[in-house]
């Protein structure tokens, strides 16, 4: 096709091409217009989770004694979680269950709740002892309903299941190392403070200038008899 043939061809087809044109211009928009609104989304999605808690139960063993078990409620997300209520309830309601949320409930924060959780802040409940009732507390299916408030207004409710089957012939071996450096730390403490008041005297070897004297006069004495018994040998 000739360059005259190709002007033509555009001038008989202008509207077309103006049609074609126009199309895809208004489908790039539509394009754009999609991907901006998705990354306001994500935007506005970020700013919450900056200021967003999250407010994280779990059942922990004690590191000392594997028996006496706590719950450690904790703040795991960015923002302050306000106006924390807690509600303890079990699945099955058998004795297990009512004996642990009594246990439980005797900690004042998980009874009347918070007023204010603060980003990484964590707080652990009274303990219970699960060599009373093991039978009972092993199987119990305890569920804490939690409710709280973030800093923008915005409500959240979480019902978060507790299964201490889970614990089941769970066990450690050796002293925990905070525990031993804990012990530690306390008998040097009481090494000291006995050397402090006298109650302890430290074992030390003196070396007196007297002793200095002592060994001099028999290095010297030795050194005259060995000059001896050269001379002796060479006469």
């Amino acid at each position: 096709m000739t360059l005259a043939e190709s002007v033509d061809f555009l001038n008989q087809n202008a509207g077309a091409l103006s049609t074609v044109f126009a199309g895809i211009v208004m489908f790039a928009t539509v394009v754009y217009a999609v991907l901006t609104a998705s990354l306001v989304k994500e935007t506005r999605q970020m700013r919450e989770v900056q200021t967003e808690p999250r407010i994280e139960i779990t059942a922990c063993p004690s590191p000392e004694f594997v028996s006496i078990i706590t719950l450690r409620v904790r703040n795991i997300g960015l923002g302050p979680a306000y106006d924390v209520c807690f509600k303890l309830r079990g699945e099955a309601e058998t004795e297990g269950e009512n004996e642990l949320i009594q246990d439980f409930s005797k900690s004042q924060f998980l009874e009347r709740g918070l007023r204010y959780l603060g980003p990484g802040q964590e707080l652990r409940s009274r303990y219970t002892q699960m060599t009373q009732n093991y039978e009972g507390k092993i199987k119990a299916r305890l569920v804490v309903d939690a409710s709280y408030r973030s800093t923008a207004g915005k409500s959240y409710s979480h019902a978060i299941p507790i299964y201490f089957e889970e614990f089941e012939g769970y066990g450690t071996v050796g002293t925990p190392p905070l525990h031993a450096i804990a012990k530690a730390m306390e008998k040097m403490e009481k090494n000291l403070d006995q050397l402090a008041t006298g109650y302890r005297r430290l074992r030390v070897d003196t070396y007196s200038q007297m002793d200095r004297s002592k060994e001099a006069e028999v290095w010297e004495q030795y050194r005259q008899e060995a000059s001896t018994r050269s001379s002796t040998r060479d006469s």
